[in-house]
């Protein structure tokens, strides 16, 4: 996958957003005390991409998550995510669409520990498709000074992967194929005032392994890939209307010569004691990987320029340097004390002059449609 957000990897990042073994992601703030209350929350993502003149690949992933406090030092937290997937994939560049249909089944399940200035988590992961088994373990932990203005955080996650292409187009060497993946993530979160919190998060991943893409012609990667990000994030409460701000940026770079910048924008404002509404704004850019190939307009349909004698070389326009905003909607509603529901609808759309930079010529723009509704219950 690349540092990009756009076609399969954008559905399936929402959907595995309840999983907290897939991806080492601390939150703004973080409990010191075991939670009062459990609870249990089912979701259901819609997907759906297109290009001009074509729908391609459509994910449907209803969710079920449930936490439960086990006295006031501990809690078990949980995830089931299935995803039916269904549509046409580009084989290269954004044309030779090809069928494509699958599904995947993950299990998520943590157990946290609460100290008096701090937490620990240990959690296993579990994700199994026709032609994809990943298996993960991972642990967390904060430290908190004795104001409970700082608090630090530090995670580490470890997988290994097993693909086995059911139909590759290029020729592969015999047997599954695996990958293996450290991610690491350090960080602080400081309260600057009652109204502001501010984040910064340090992480370094390394992919080792079968990192080509088999359903691409001429894909041909390197099989390793170390990858670093900084990401800021701040909240800020205004106090007049009762509405919270949340911004963030986030740097990515990696060995494959990658360079993303992603830039969010969220506005938070309560309507009454039992509606909110969040308008969110998403810009991401990247550039190329250094084995990217670009298009040719002049041949027919965006054929690549391939350059005889390369070691790597793939024509995944997910490699390509283009730009990208989102604009997203979402609408949350309190039931009662101690259930909501809530509506999120959100737009992508990619183009390679969007880019901050000289972006990806000869492609055609892409646009994502992600809707999604939950409800959750506390008990």
């Amino acid at each position: 996958m690349a540092a990009t957000e756009p076609s399969l990897q954008t559905a399936l990042l929402a959907a595995a957003m309840a999983l907290p073994g897939l991806c080492l992601v601390t939150p703004i703030a973080h409990a010191e005390t075991a939670p009062e209350r459990g609870y249990v929350s089912f979701k259901v993502l819609d997907y759906l991409d297109s290009q001009p003149g074509a729908e391609r690949i459509r994910v449907r992933a209803p969710a079920l998550s449930a936490l439960v406090p086990l006295g006031d030092q501990w809690s078990v937290s949980g995830t089931l995510i299935t995803d039916s997937i269904s549509g046409a994939s580009p084989a290269y560049h954004d044309a030779a669409i090809t069928p494509l249909r699958d599904f995947r089944r993950a299990v998520d399940a943590s157990v946290t520990h609460y100290l008096p200035q701090g937490t620990w988590s240990l959690g296993v992961s579990h994700s199994k498709e026709a032609d994809y088994l990943s298996r993960s373990v991972y642990g967390t932990g904060t430290r908190s000074n004795d104001s409970k203005n700082t608090i630090w955080n530090w995670g580490l996650a470890v997988s290994n992967d097993d693909i086995t292409p059911l139909k590759p187009i290029q020729k592969l060497p015999s047997g599954a194929q695996t990958k293996q993946t450290v991610d690491l993530i350090a960080g602080v979160t400081q309260v600057l005032s009652p109204n502001d919190l501010v984040q910064i998060n340090l992480g370094w991943s390394q992919n080792q392994g079968y990192l080509s893409d088999p359903y691409k012609r001429l894909d041909q990667r390197p099989d390793s890939r170390t990858r670093q990000t900084l990401q800021v994030r701040w909240n800020h409460h205004l106090e007049g209307s009762g509405a919270t701000m949340r911004s963030a940026y986030r740097y990515f770079q990696d060995s494959w010569q990658i360079r993303a910048h992603t830039l969010d924008m969220e506005h938070i404002q309560p309507l009454g004691e039992q509606w909110k509404v969040s308008s969110i704004v998403r810009y991401y850019s990247q550039s190329a990987a250094r084995f990217y190939v670009e298009s040719d307009g002049k041949i027919s349909p965006f054929g690549p320029r391939i350059t005889p004698g390369l070691d790597h070389q793939s024509l995944d326009s997910r490699l390509s340097a283009f730009g990208a905003i989102t604009l997203g909607f979402k609408l949350t509603h309190q039931l009662s004390r101690d259930t909501q529901i809530d509506l999120k609808l959100e737009h992508y759309e990619q183009r390679g002059r969007w880019a901050m930079g000289a972006g990806s010529a000869n492609l055609l723009p892409f646009r994502a449609r992600s809707l999604s509704w939950g409800l959750t219950h506390w008990f």
